[in-house]
């Protein structure tokens, strides 16, 4: 596994602790070769199918125009809202494929 494949995947593996912390049940895709990076379901009902896009410097690069298509695709097909989330040094920032700002549903108590 390169250096830059085993960044990506802690990346993906941060985003998904941080969605359990909300009491999100998240799945990871095998090899990250699908649409979404993770999918995750919240106790709301809600589901997001998520692209994460991770930097060490602090700009994060967009997904491709043909990866955002396959993202918005695959989660019209699962009921879901495509979501890219961007790792930086600074934290977890959750956006639409539309590029709306978003968060997480907070944990039910």
């Amino acid at each position: 596994m390169t250096k830059q494949i085993k960044f990506g995947v802690k990346k993906e593996q941060k985003v998904a602790q941080a969605l359990r912390s909300r009491g999100a049940k998240v799945t990871r895709s095998v090899g990250s070769r699908g649409a979404a990076d993770l999918k995750t379901k919240f106790p709301s009902g809600t589901k997001w199918n998520i692209q994460v896009k991770a930097t060490r410097s602090g700009v994060t690069a967009r997904p491709s125009s043909k990866d955002l298509g396959r993202l918005k695709q695959s989660a019209r097909r699962s009921g879901a809202t495509p979501i890219i989330a961007r790792v930086s040094p600074r934290g977890i920032e959750y956006e639409s494929a539309s590029g709306r700002k978003l968060t997480p549903p907070k944990r039910k108590k």
